[in-house]
């Protein structure tokens, strides 16, 4: 009887496992997953559907302009400087729309998806200055800066997570994507690219104008208009540095352009301007 005592308590000490502790496995699954995301080099595709996902945050915000002519007129600027930028192939294609919003304004989301609102568009006076706001945001999918802005925020939350402090978990398609989806589009809406990024995409935007065949000195002359609005303390670029201090540089770097072109594409801008 006591050898077949013994035999059963040994098999219960074998057998025995320490409670689960489902709040540390919890937070272990939670940290491989932002390891991951930090670690994770966003191709093309996924760069495409982080886009979509972006754009669908922004539209929440700002209704959808919906002027089919003046759409196709955008897509087509925009689409001839994209073919001579240094990115000019991109998974998805380059799409450009209008926001109903009266403020002036425009953001670049990742995937090549380019917003402008309604007020930066009336602003424009003709083919150029509207080719020179684009040509900015262009640069920044070129350089791929609202990537780096993703990977950006998810190191700063890898750090909070081994710092001890509470993080959020994440599910679904985009696993430990969808944090940065909501991160990224404050930094489009509210905070903007840091001051280099923003300096580096108007001196890149010259470059691409030029290129384009398009009047460089267009982007001072909206940069001008930007800043008269700025003096009237009307919501405008929030996101941007000052025009004073973007006009300083561009100003120092524009290059000359053969006034006559600028003034045969007024008149196809003229066209289409109507439906502003």
């Amino acid at each position: 009887m006591k050898k077949l005592l013994l035999a059963a308590m040994c098999a219960l000490l074998v057998s025995w496992k320490p409670p689960i502790d489902l709040g540390k496995v919890a937070k272990a699954k939670k940290g491989a997953e932002l390891v991951a995301g930090a670690s994770h080099k966003i191709n093309e595709e996924e760069e495409y559907h982080i886009g979509r996902a972006v754009a669908a945050n922004i539209l929440g915000q700002y209704p959808l302009w919906k002027n089919g002519e003046l759409t196709r007129y955008l897509n087509l600027i925009g689409r001839i400087l994209a073919l001579r930028s240094g990115r000019p192939e991109i998974y998805g294609g380059y799409h450009f729309a209008m926001l109903d919003a009266p403020e002036a304004n425009a953001f670049s989301a990742p995937g090549g998806i380019i917003f402008l609102t309604r007020g930066i568009v009336a602003m424009a006076a003709d083919e150029d200055e509207l080719a020179a706001v684009l040509a900015h945001e262009i640069q920044h999918i070129v350089v791929k800066d609202p990537l780096k802005a993703i990977r950006s925020q998810r190191l700063k939350a890898l750090g909070t997570f081994t710092a001890g402090e509470a993080v959020g978990s994440s599910s679904g398609a985009f696993g430990v994507f969808q944090d940065s989806i909501m991160d990224i589009s404050g930094t489009l809406l509210q905070k903007g690219y840091s001051r280099g990024q923003e300096k580096d995409a108007d001196l890149g935007a010259l470059k691409l104008l030029a290129a384009a065949g398009y009047d460089p000195g267009a982007l001072l002359d909206m940069l001008k208009k930007i800043q008269a609005v700025e003096k009237k303390k009307l919501k405008a670029f929030s996101a941007h540095p000052s025009a004073a201090k973007r006009i300083a540089y561009v100003g120092g770097n524009v290059a000359a352009a053969d006034p006559a072109l600028r003034r045969a594409r007024a008149a196809r801008f003229e066209k289409f301007a109507a439906g502003r």
